[in-house]
């Protein structure tokens, strides 16, 4: 742990040492002692490396260890022209003529009946106007009824339930989610405070996970005054302290489910509904221990054509000051029966009622030509277009404007296509994003086990102004394409997986991410975010939304990824009016 990894003299203005920090393996028994493991390359990409980018300092809650870095930058949101959905845009707008007739128009008397002081609206018409104002309300209220979010920052996890319950208004709820800050988690796990929530929510189903912190509508006096300017319940976000954070779902036809390492898990359950052929979309929690590429990979497999968005959650460490042991980060609580603690694994729902429109934001931006990988060995990257990759390397570092220069020397990455995928149709933004861990004495870049000769690759680099950059790109990208691609779905708002990495610490400012999809949904769902800050983000890089596993023809999403320092969008509608895209 904490050791940098040598890299080869000729590439020393190019590369610096890489500096990361990796969890070490648990175990499935709710408190354990922690043995010595060898870490998978999914667990390598969970952690987030401090390469040159900027000073890191790791944050731990006073109760429990944290796996967090944070980045202290500063700078601004790129903001961009807003645009609301159809349905967002004719509730408002009903709204607010209605509430202008109302006040220019009438006026009451002293006995308090309206008296009309302008126009000839007669008296049929207000009636049919306020009867009309009333039904587009009612069908607002039905569609954002559908997902409920909310985060709490009260200290005590008891009081944080009463402010939940209160804020979600009412049960009915047919699953959700519930990410719950390492901060309120004591030896007694995650069970009590997630049983508690199932019950006073009214959810049928309710996963839980352990998070840095929180996303979410605040709920509370606590969380009202992160952002007392905050009068519109816009999302904040709590990157660390006591927070918890819910998204829940009504009528999302949601089956649980948890898929463990080495096949373990409800295998009887997942293959029943790849057979049935009725899941649309998966929403997904995974453990920090988990064998994370094997299992997507039995998901995409199984359910080629759903959307997948998902997070990995923190480290739980337990057992004293020497926190030498580890207690389960995920559970699921359902109705009649106890929570049911998971590890080592990926616990979800599979979702029949709605689709998932998914925008991976990885906070990097291109530098040079798209190129093909040429040579490999192993996890090595020694051949890129054909010359050795120190020498590809050199030439595109001398070609670039200074200032692209320096980003390169302090964080570059390799993005990767899919074999097969022509190299020039890739966008901005559809590359799988990879560190580069380390540098040969030959100058082989060491990216890992996926890189193959012929594979679409392309330099990136990654900091602050690229991260903007590219939150606005991608959320601009999907606003064009779900226009001119048939993706016409109202949407009820979205989950957001975002890295421990972003947040304040990235943009000098909060809540950044979180309210940066208000542009694209609207103010109304725009503000419906429930998340929490992820060890790790899943998602297909690029745009990806559900199709019907009967549907014919169209194409299939990018295999489910884990990424870092990246914000998932998974973006809600109703799978009755979702489409495809």
């Amino acid at each position: 742990q904490g050791s940098g990894i040598e890299h080869c003299s000729s590439l020393s203005c190019l590369l610096l040492p890489i500096h990361t920090k990796f969890p070490r393996c648990g175990m499935e028994a709710p408190i354990v002692s922690a043995p010595a493991v060898s870490m998978s390359r999914s667990t390598m990409l969970s952690s987030q490396p401090a390469a040159g980018l900027l000073k890191h300092r790791h944050v731990e809650s006073p109760r429990v260890g944290s796996l967090g870095h944070r980045f202290p930058a500063r700078n601004s949101l790129v903001t961009f022209a807003p645009l609301a959905t159809a349905a967002a845009a004719a509730v408002v707008g009903v709204v607010r003529h209605n509430r202008r007739e109302r006040h220019h128009r009438y006026q009451p008397k002293a006995e308090g009946r309206p008296a009309m002081t302008g126009g000839s609206l007669s008296s049929r018409a207000r009636l049919s106007s306020q009867h009309s104002s009333f039904i587009v309300c009612r069908a607002e209220a039905e569609l954002m009824g559908g997902f409920v979010t909310a985060c709490s920052t009260a200290p005590q996890w008891q009081d944080a339930v009463d402010e939940l319950a209160e804020a979600a208004g009412g049960g009915g709820f047919d699953a959700g989610f519930a990410f719950i800050s390492e901060y309120h988690v004591t030896t007694e796990g995650l069970a009590p405070i997630l049983e508690a929530l199932r019950e006073k929510l009214g959810v049928r189903t309710l996963i839980g996970c352990a998070g840095i912190g929180g996303i979410g509508q605040p709920a509370g006096p606590s969380a009202e005054a992160i952002d007392r300017s905050n009068t519109n319940r816009a999302p904040i976000e709590v990157d660390s302290g006591a927070a918890i954070s819910i998204g829940l779902l009504r009528d999302a036809a949601a089956t649980p489910f948890f898929l463990g390492s080495n096949g373990t898990g409800d295998l009887q359950l997942i293959d029943k509904k790849a057979a049935d052929k009725d899941v649309r979309s998966m929403l997904l929690m995974a453990d920090p221990f988990g064998d994370h590429d094997s299992i997507l990979k039995t998901l995409d497999d199984k359910f080629p054509k759903a959307a997948k968005a998902g997070g990995i959650a923190a480290v739980l460490q337990v057992g004293g000051a020497e926190r030498n042991a580890y207690t389960p980060s995920m559970a699921i609580a359902s109705e009649g029966t106890q929570a049911r603690l998971v590890s080592q694994g990926i616990a979800g729902l599979m979702l029949s009622n709605i689709d998932i429109h998914t925008v991976v934001c990885q906070g990097c931006l291109p530098v040079g030509p798209a190129l093909r990988v040429s040579s490999t060995q192993g996890p090595v990257c020694d051949g890129i277009g054909g010359k050795p990759s120190n020498e590809t390397l050199r030439l595109i570092f001398s070609s670039v404007d200074p200032a692209t220069r320096a980003k390169m020397q302090a964080f570059l990455t390799i993005g990767l296509g899919k074999v097969g995928e022509n190299e020039r149709l890739l966008g901005d933004g559809d590359w799988l994003v990879r560190m580069i861990t380390g540098v040969t004495p030959q100058g082989g870049l060491v990216i890992g086990d996926d890189v193959a000769v012929g594979q679409p690759m392309r330099f990136h680099v990654r900091d602050r102004e690229s991260a903007e950059t590219d939150l606005s790109m991608m959320l601009k990208r999907y606003r064009l394409e779900k226009t001119f691609m048939g993706a016409s779905g109202d949407p009820m708002g979205c989950f957001l997986f975002t890295c421990s990495g972003r947040g304040e610490g990235l943009y000098g400012r909060k809540h950044v991410d979180s309210r940066a999809i208000r542009e694209v949904l609207g103010d109304i769902a725009g503000s419906r975010v429930a998340g929490f800050f992820c060890n790790g983000e899943i998602g297909s890089p690029g745009l990806a939304a559900s199709r019907s596993a009967t549907e014919e023809g169209g194409d299939t999403p990018r295999p489910t990824a884990v990424h870092g320092f990246t914000a998932v969008f998974a973006i809600l509608v109703p799978a009755a009016q979702g489409g495809s895209a």
